[in-house]
Formats: structure tokens, sequence, C-alpha cells
């Protein structure tokens, strides 16, 4: 049964790698902000497909856990738009970014970084209540992977600051 998990996981992650690849050096800035959105839908329709399968809830547990789920990715959602938007001025700027841009955008991903954590910190109690603490445990380990996996997609297909073959 653990192999079988592990085994969907690594199929469902590889689908999700190909999805989670909008920014390509080569995107405008017209169609990237469409690409992004596009990509989003998909990654999470296919991390809920993750998350169904590597939880292994019960009936009860299902019941008390998808809607807290939905409420985190609700709010999870609201970073992303923040990561969007950080994105797009990294590819409007990259090639010729300035020390103060450069400084903003450092101090941007990290309150970013922070605040990803707060959330998932303000959640964990709610999955708590709701689940045992093996399966919150679980939980995070699915959703940091996950996240982990579509962060080094975005990283890999940005171009280089400063890089002006794009």
């Amino acid at each position: 049964m653990r192999h079988m998990r592990i085994a969907a996981l690594t199929v469902l992650v590889c689908g999700l790698t190909t999805a989670a690849t909008p920014c390509q050096a080569q995107a405008t800035q017209s169609n990237l902000r469409d690409d992004i959105e596009l990509t989003r839908t998909e990654v999470q329709s296919r991390r809920q497909e993750i998350v169904k399968e590597l939880m292994a809830l019960t009936p009860q547990e299902s019941e008390a856990f998808w809607p807290i789920y939905r409420d985190y990715q609700r709010d999870a959602a609201a970073l992303g738009d923040q990561r969007v938007a950080l994105i797009e001025t990294y590819f409007a700027n990259a090639a010729n970014l300035s020390e103060e841009q450069a400084d903003d955008l450092l101090d941007d991903a990290f309150k970013l970084r922070k605040d990803q954590l707060d959330l998932q910190k303000k959640y964990v109690g709610r999955y708590r209540k709701a689940l045992p603490a093996v399966k919150v445990a679980r939980l995070y380990q699915i959703e940091n992977a996950l996240d982990a996996i579509i962060s080094a997609n975005l990283q890999a297909s940005m171009p280089m600051i400063g890089d002006t073959a794009q």
C-alpha cells in the first residue's frame, strides 16, 4: 500500500511539474499573466487530486477536512496573487534590474515566504481539530513537497538577473 501511494505521488507530481512551467524566458509580459493563471488552475486541480490520494481520509475525516482545506487554498491563492505580481515585476526588469529594484524584490520575496509560513501555522490548529496529528503532518509534508516542485520549476524557467540574452 505504501509503495502504491509513493508511485501515485510520483505519477501525479510528474504531471504537475509539466503544468508548472508557465514562465519560459521567451514569454512576453502581455501573455505572462494568462499563462500563469492557466497553470495555477491546473496545479490547483492536480494538487487536490494528490492530496485526496495521499491523505487516505476516512469519510468522517474527509467531511471535516475538505472545508478547512478549501479555506486554506483560498487564502493561499491570495498569496499566489502576490507571487504572480512579484514574478511579473521580475520578468519586466530582470535584464536591467537596478540596485533599488533588486533590494525591493528580495524584501518582497522574503515577506512572501514569511506570509506563506504564517498561513501554514494559522491553519495547523484547525487541521489538528479535524484530523489525527499523523495525518496533519502528512498533509504538510505533501503541501511542502508540492510547493517545492512548483517553486523549482518556476526558478528553472526564469532568466538570471542581468542576463540580457532573454
